[in-house]
């Protein structure tokens, strides 16, 4: 059976990132009782009782899960420099081979909803649960998972810039769930992940609306501007480490594992990486500050769907054109396609009909071995 990681553990681990001295004192208490009994068989009621009731999760940790804990304690003692704090978690994952994490509804209201990036360094993780928690954003580290299988982001506050590219970076990613966010329209970068299998996209906001009113909309129109200041809020130059991050954003490849690129490079991209917006036609970069336009177009049939609407982002007119028009016309193409074939499957069905039909037809309600009960149909 596969080990699961529940939202009380990310609490927990959240907890000791944001004051270690949560963490250290914990540690200390069941390591003083690992001293005094031989068999590493340990009685922790008197450690749960004396938890806060504001630190539930830890409660609930040491009730569920002691053994994880005292665990993760004794591997601490015995390295020879103590576990860094940030490493905690990614180490108390790899112990127990964790790649399930189901992490439904664990913020509440008006709560920090800040997803800890250590949870992006699972790298084992094949599922992925975070629905219910009122998330805004998906970090960029999310490319770092490259075995991420099942990604179930339903009923949060997702909208189109919340997805960032980086999640087509997870190459093994069959199914994602975003029904029931803000969705406009699902990302254009979805097209390019060939290994999708299901996507759920209903309950979105405005999702309707987008799709009988552009669907049926002349190609101009479905070239939507974006407002901008086009005023750089510096004039000071930028740095080199801001422009190589910023050409290899443009490149649209997986830098996270890309070898050739220094880890404190990759981490220094994440931070920054929704400062800008790479064009879906030429992959030319800007900050997001400056204008563009977005770029609705249509996959029919897409996954067995119909109609399925896709927003992109482009840096001019020039580039949105190039990438709706061929669009436009892939998408009259099909929809000719689909008609042919909705008549090819009339006419089959009138054949089949036509060779069926007898002068008189025995009504199929009533046995055909009773004769004296039977109607006809003239």
């Amino acid at each position: 059976m596969t080990d699961i990681y529940h939202g009380f553990e990310l609490l927990l681990f959240k907890k000791f990132s944001c004051h270690p001295e949560v963490w250290y004192g914990l540690r200390k208490q069941i390591q003083d009782k690992l001293e005094k009994s031989s068999d590493d068989i340990i009685d922790i009621n008197d450690i749960v009782q004396k938890v806060p009731q504001e630190l539930w999760y830890l409660s609930v940790c040491l009730h569920r899960q002691p053994k994880r804990l005292i665990q993760l304690c004794k591997h601490d003692s015995k390295q020879q420099h103590r576990l860094p704090i940030d490493n905690l978690l990614t180490t108390y994952v790899e112990l127990y081979k964790i790649t399930e994490f189901h992490l439904d509804s664990i913020f509440k209201f008006r709560e920090d909803r800040t997803l800890p990036k250590e949870l992006f360094r699972c790298y084992n993780m094949r599922i992925l649960s975070l629905k219910y928690n009122c998330l805004e954003a998906i970090p960029p580290d999310i490319g770092r998972l490259r075995k991420l299988q099942y990604l179930a982001l339903t009923n949060n506050r997702l909208q189109i810039h919340s997805l960032p590219y980086t999640l087509a970076f997870c190459s093994k990613l069959k199914t994602i769930l975003l029904d029931n966010n803000q969705l406009d329209a699902l990302p254009g970068f979805l097209l390019e992940m060939s290994g999708i299998e299901t996507v759920h996209r209903h309950g979105n906001h405005n999702y309707f609306k987008s799709t009988f009113m552009w669907y049926h909309t002349d190609v101009d129109f479905r070239i939507i501007p974006t407002s901008g200041t086009n005023v750089l809020p510096s004039t000071s130059p930028d740095m080199l480490q801001f422009l190589a991050a910023k050409t290899i954003i443009g490149t649209r490849k997986d830098f996270f594992n890309d070898p050739d690129v220094a880890g404190i490079l990759k981490d220094y991209i994440a931070d920054i990486y929704s400062l800008f917006n790479v064009c879906s036609h030429c992959n030319g970069v800007t900050r997001t500050y400056l204008k563009g336009y977005k770029v609705i177009t249509f996959k029919n049939p897409y996954l067995g769907n119909t109609c399925v609407p896709f927003m992109h982002w482009t840096c001019s007119l020039e580039c949105a054109k190039a990438l709706e028009v061929p669009a436009r016309q892939e998408q009259i193409k099909a929809a000719y396609m689909l008609d042919s074939m909705y008549e090819q499957y009339i006419v089959d069905c009138q054949r089949q009909f036509g060779s069926r039909h007898q002068p008189g037809l025995t009504c199929p309600c009533v046995s055909s071995e009773d004769n004296t009960n039977s109607c006809t149909i003239l």
